[in-house]
């Protein structure tokens, strides 16, 4: 698939996805949820890449919903809402939802603008870092809307209830420091790119496999009944010691070297 819409790139295992219409300050418009899923997608099914940054063009991480250019054809907004089954995500949801199923860590790396769909977006990831000058809201109520991508699965998990509820029906717009208060954000960095860089380095230095582990747990049986938590731990744990990577590890503990992560792919 030809990108018009996202800048992608790929360096030492770390994919950087960067919503690019500077001049719409990285409104979201139909081509644009397409050109997500896709990539999301095909990250999904690359073991070698180790860790996604999320990023805007130009200053901002995204203004929003380019709601009029969707509005021009309303097949548009139908074929974003529809889904199969109800609790499928459908393509509104699985530009943020996706992320959250990815094997491998995904940071946001926020600043400017980042109201709506692409704040919503933002919380697909695991971890949002953000500038000092950058602002946030959760926009939608605004325009006489709930918010509906998916990005409710993770302010359940970061904020309390009625502070989720309050921004939420306020459209209220949030300082990095407010946020940051709130949980809605991980850090306050004055370059959050860099910082994300360098976290996900970081995080090549710990097997994948783990990463993958951790990830999913967290992830998916957070809030889940206690005998699922811990058959999923048990089961992850037992999928480690059969990995390459795992023998690698104990083999760069021995000989007190750092074990080689980027020559073994992830093990899921």
């Amino acid at each position: 698939m030809n990108y018009h819409h996202i800048q992608v790139e790929q360096q030492n295992g770390i994919m950087i996805v960067r919503l690019h219409r500077p001049k719409k300050l990285n409104a979201v418009n139909y081509p644009m949820f397409d050109e997500l899923i896709h990539i999301s997608r095909q990250i999904k099914q690359d073991r070698t890449i180790r860790s996604v940054i999320l990023t805007g063009s130009e200053g901002n991480f995204s203004s929003g919903l380019d709601f009029t250019s969707i509005m021009k054809q309303k097949s548009h907004a139908m074929k974003l809402l529809f889904k199969l089954w109800p609790g499928n995500a459908n393509k509104a949801q699985q530009v943020s939802a996706n992320w959250r199923t990815l094997s491998v860590p995904v940071i946001a790396s926020i600043e400017g603008y980042c109201w709506g769909a692409g704040l919503q977006i933002a919380l697909g990831a695991d971890f949002r870092f953000a500038s000092p000058k950058a602002n946030l809201s959760i926009m939608e109520s605004k325009m006489g809307l709930t918010s509906d991508m998916a990005g409710s699965l993770t302010l359940r998990e970061i904020m309390p209830k009625d502070q989720a509820m309050k921004i939420s029906m306020c459209a209220t717009q949030l300082d990095a420091e407010t946020a940051l208060k709130y949980g809605l954000i991980t850090e306050i960095h004055d370059d959050p790119l860099q910082a994300a860089i360098q976290l996900s380095e970081q995080l090549t230095q710990t097997s994948p496999d783990a990463i993958a582990a951790i990830k999913h747990i967290y992830t998916r049986y957070w809030a889940a009944p206690k005998w699922k938590l811990l058959a999923y731990e048990t089961y992850s744990q037992i999928r480690i010691l059969i990995g390459q990577n795992f023998a690698q590890t104990q083999y760069a503990l021995k000989k007190k070297t750092s074990p080689l992560f980027k020559l073994r792919q992830r093990f899921w």
